[in-house]
């Protein structure tokens, strides 16, 4: 009697002890998610280099045939009588995408409620010279920034009906750095 109770005990400890450690486990893979996972792309500038596609489902680099949601591409772009290529951010074809200014990344937690009025009717808006422009051109320096790195983009992939959030940081010689997370 004495020897079953004790194993009842011992059984009961360890899995309240399983409980709170899986508990644990699914807190942080939430906050790794409020966080986001950051990416570094190739160097999309480089001679003879592809372009960099990207699937948030599969949160992985993937080919130009694939399925791809975000994607860093050189782009020609006249000038007068000349025809440079810029880097520019295109969206894929199954990909809604709105941008917010007044959230920071780590804040947005859910979908936001105006996404269905806020969505580029236009996804080329994200492109190089749009509106919206990701990758800007400095004519006086010469340089590719990250235009406004503080906006937060969501956005919808429609093959799976998941919601996205996406942080653009940096752009350095080709290489650009971006965070995603979950909504």
């Amino acid at each position: 009697m004495k020897g079953n109770f004790l194993m009842n005990r011992l059984l009961l400890s360890i899995i309240m002890i399983s409980c709170l450690l899986l508990s644990g486990c699914e807190d942080n893979d939430t906050n790794n998610n409020q966080i986001g996972e950051e990416i570094i792309t190739h160097d999309i500038d480089a001679m003879g280099a592809s372009g960099f596609y990207f699937n948030l489902s599969s949160g992985a680099e993937v080919d130009s045939s694939s399925i791809w949601h975000v994607s860093f591409q050189m782009i020609p772009v006249e000038f007068g009588d000349a025809t440079y290529m810029m880097p520019s951010l295109i969206l894929g074809e199954t990909t809604y995408a709105a941008e917010y200014t007044n959230i920071l990344f780590e804040d947005l937690e859910d979908t936001p409620d105006s996404f269905m009025s806020d969505y580029f009717q236009d996804a080329s808006v994200v492109q190089y010279s749009g509106p919206n422009e990701v990758l800007q051109y400095d004519m006086q320096s010469h340089t590719v920034s990250v235009k406004d790195p503080e906006r937060v983009f969501v956005v919808y992939e429609l093959g799976n009906h998941r919601t996205y959030k996406i942080q653009f940081n940096e752009y350095v010689s080709g290489v650009i750095v971006f965070q995603y997370g979950s909504l």
